[in-house]
């Protein structure tokens, strides 16, 4: 339903159309809230260990990974304890009152001023979904007050599906094989077929063979984007 308690059309299978069709989904509910972007990271402890979904930009989301970003403990404890949505301010990482101060640097260049996190429990560790708004953090504090009891719950609502209609695209790291895993690393270094077919000592079509199936893997467009998505999945360091 929408929020007039209209019946809306439903979506398609997430698990035949994963990322437009969740990406859409959790739009269509969190832009009429003022929330702008999201990002779907699962967590353990403080180290991201499932692939993630996000409307962020991809500057974004490399430094927000590769640079060692995360949920602040606080923030963290908070959610994990509680298991309750809670609205957090950019502007509270720059006063050093949530940690990484860092965080907060990367949020206000990324033009985020706020947010509302709700954790989703999933086995034994947390997937963490993560709504940030452009908006001052007085209007995201009062949308958290107005509205964060329906953005929980249609949360509560949707991830829940997406983990069981299609857990390998978000939430499992693919499985690579050794050659493969080894071939990505020689990508992350910048190497060329040729330079990767000398060091393996297999033929060049060999690595042509490996590269493509890393691409289709990792569900990436190019050797740039596979290795971003192997380092965010922590199949690389």
């Amino acid at each position: 339903m929408d929020y007039s308690g209209n019946r809306t059309a439903q979506t398609e299978a997430f698990s035949l159309y994963p990322e437009t069709a969740i990406t859409s989904a959790l739009s269509r509910f969190s832009e009429p809230l003022g929330m702008d972007r999201f990002l779907i990271v699962g967590v353990n402890g403080t180290e991201p260990t499932f692939r993630y979904l996000s409307t962020c930009s991809e500057q974004f989301l490399h430094a927000y990974f590769t640079e060692g970003h995360c949920f602040s403990d606080e923030l963290m404890h908070y959610c994990q304890h509680t298991l309750a949505p809670r609205y957090w301010c950019t502007d509270d990482y720059m006063r050093k009152i949530l940690a990484p101060q860092s965080l907060g640097n990367l949020l206000q260049q990324e033009n985020v001023s706020g947010g509302i996190v709700i954790p989703v429990h999933y086995n034994s560790a947390i997937v963490f979904v993560n709504y940030f708004s452009s908006q001052s953090p007085e209007k995201i504090e009062f949308l958290y007050k107005q509205h964060g009891t329906l953005l929980s719950d249609i949360t509560l609502t949707l991830v829940p599906r997406i983990i069981n209609e299609c857990p390998d695209y978000l939430f499992m790291r693919p499985s690579l094989t050794p050659k493969s895993s080894e071939c990505l690393l020689y990508m992350a270094k910048g190497m060329t077929n040729p330079e990767i077919s000398e060091l393996m000592q297999v033929s060049k079509d060999r690595v042509k063979e490996l590269v493509s199936q890393i691409l289709i893997q990792l569900g990436a467009a190019n050797r740039t984007e596979a290795v971003l998505k192997a380092k965010q999945s922590l199949l690389i360091p």
